[in-house]
């Protein structure tokens, strides 16, 4: 005992120096509003109740929603592939003149026979003629049919590319809301940490009160063991304490108001936290295990696997550039023209055609080779991104077990260090009452029980932020890993 009196000269302002820090330190990491006056009031219950008011309300979710309509709208039209593709079109034409075909004058020699013993040579001269087609005035109406027959697995790749786009739309909205529960969590221990860290800051303040009254007592009425030194050391104190509570509060107030945007709410609201500790609950999981279950639910990692699929699609997409294109094409007419002799006579008015149509790429100038090259690079790029996503993501897992380990660590030996440090304190404020120690040591005695109150709090928070740091990365609950 006599040691830690020694070395806690300076503790009053180490400690609210430490207080203030970690309070300025959880405000920093959250939105800072500069208006925290609200005009309703929201009773949290508990973090459960939290994130599900930041799902319904956070705007980033009904962006991921978007994405997902945007992607299954994009595979609904790859599938059109499959179905013929049926146009009609329908065109009014009006043209400066009535078209007219001018036809030659023409010479011919005739053999006549029958009509005298012996056949005659006649020659007619038929003069030049201007024929009329049609009238200027046309309307013409078709139908026109295209279904593909072939076409090099194109239609195929693009439609496996689209699956993929949509599965990856849906992790992308499931990575969302971890991020979102992430955040809320976050910010939800943060608030909770702060509004501790005020609690203990009000209870340091009282007891110091309660400390100087009694110094007070014992300097004007005691045995002169007392001395107006020690009466003003205190006082000093409880003057500093003071101040630094409204700073306090000021954080505590700043981490509500970011809890509230976080959760959606109009920043006109005020979120009154129901829960006063932050729960501990210990847990043990292998690291091995965790490596390797982090694979099969990250989102990021999940995301790779399938965009890895579309790449491969692309590849074959590409390569379909090899192979000709054979389509059934059809085509039904309709002319409507006041004038029924010309090219638009009854026969002409209604045609229909029917067909199969190739089109063989002989050469492009090597642009099929480069599409496909193209898309095995990307490939080969995309492979060794998920070789660095496996190494980091196995690291950050790693990191958090190491980090949860500590925490757990820290709080169950920071416990007993309470005890002691609570039983220490008491026994300190009832000799000093007795006459039996000094004012520096019931100083001394309140100021180390708030430091490792302080330091409980922090382990507790550190332990519950790595918790929601795990379930982030790992992409499902703890209880889930467990299961």
């Amino acid at each position: 005992m006599k040691k830690i009196i020694k070395s806690s000269k300076k503790t009053p302002t180490c400690l609210f120096h430490y207080v203030v820090f970690w309070s300025i330190v959880l405000s920093l990491q959250t939105p800072i509003f500069a208006e925290t006056g609200a005009s309703n009031k929201i009773e949290i219950a508990n973090i459960d109740q939290c994130i599900q008011i930041a799902l319904e309300n956070n705007r980033n979710k009904q962006i991921s929603q978007h994405d997902i309509e945007i992607a299954e709208s994009q595979y609904r039209q790859a599938l059109s592939a499959y179905w013929p593709q049926i146009k009609t079109e329908l065109s009014g034409l009006r043209m400066d003149q009535d078209p007219y075909f001018i036809f030659p004058e023409e010479t011919s020699t005739y053999s006549i026979s029958g009509m005298f013993p012996y056949p005659i040579d006649a020659t007619v001269r038929v003069p030049q003629k201007d024929v009329k087609l049609m009238n200027r005035d046309n309307l013409i109406s078709s139908i026109q049919l295209a279904y593909p027959l072939m076409t090099g697995g194109k239609i195929d790749a693009i439609i496996k590319q689209a699956t993929n786009a949509v599965e990856i739309a849906k992790i992308s909205a499931r990575r969302t809301d971890l991020q979102i529960m992430y955040d809320v969590k976050r910010i939800y221990f943060a608030s909770v940490l702060a509004n501790k860290l005020k609690q203990i800051g009000d209870e340091i303040l009282e007891q110091f009160k309660a400390t100087l009254k009694l110094t007070e007592h014992m300097y004007q009425q005691g045995s002169g063991r007392v001395k107006k030194t020690d009466f003003l050391r205190t006082k000093t104190i409880v003057s500093t304490i003071a101040s630094t509570l409204a700073l306090l509060e000021s954080n505590r107030v700043l981490a509500q108001s970011a809890l509230t945007n976080y959760m959606g709410l109009s920043w006109k609201q005020e979120v009154i936290l129901k829960e006063t500790d932050i729960p501990f609950n210990p847990i043990q999981l292998e690291l091995s295990t965790l490596v390797g279950q982090v694979y099969q639910f990250n989102p990021d990692w999940n995301q790779i696997e399938f965009a890895l699929k579309a790449i491969e699609a692309m590849i074959k997409e590409a390569q379909s550039g090899y192979f000709p294109i054979i389509a059934l094409i059809g085509q039904l007419t309709h002319i409507e023209n006041a004038y029924n002799k010309g090219v638009v006579g009854p026969k002409n008015t209604d045609n229909w055609a029917i067909g199969v149509a190739v089109h063989l790429p002989l050469f492009e100038g090597f642009l099929t080779e480069n599409r496909v090259k193209e898309a095995k690079a990307k490939l080969n790029k995309l492979k060794q991104q998920q070789i660095l996503l496996k190494e980091g993501l196995a690291l950050q897992i790693k990191d958090t077990f190491l980090q949860i380990n500590r925490a757990q660590t820290q709080v169950m030996e920071m416990k007993q260090a309470l005890e002691s440090a609570e039983e220490n304190c008491d026994l300190n404020i009832r000799a000093y009452q007795l006459d039996l120690v000094e004012t520096k040591e019931v100083i001394d005695a309140q100021i180390f029980l708030s430091l490792v109150k302080a330091q409980y709090m922090k382990g507790v928070h550190d332990h519950a932020f790595e918790r929601a740091r795990l379930e982030f990365l790992m992409g499902q609950t703890i209880q889930q890993q467990l299961e």
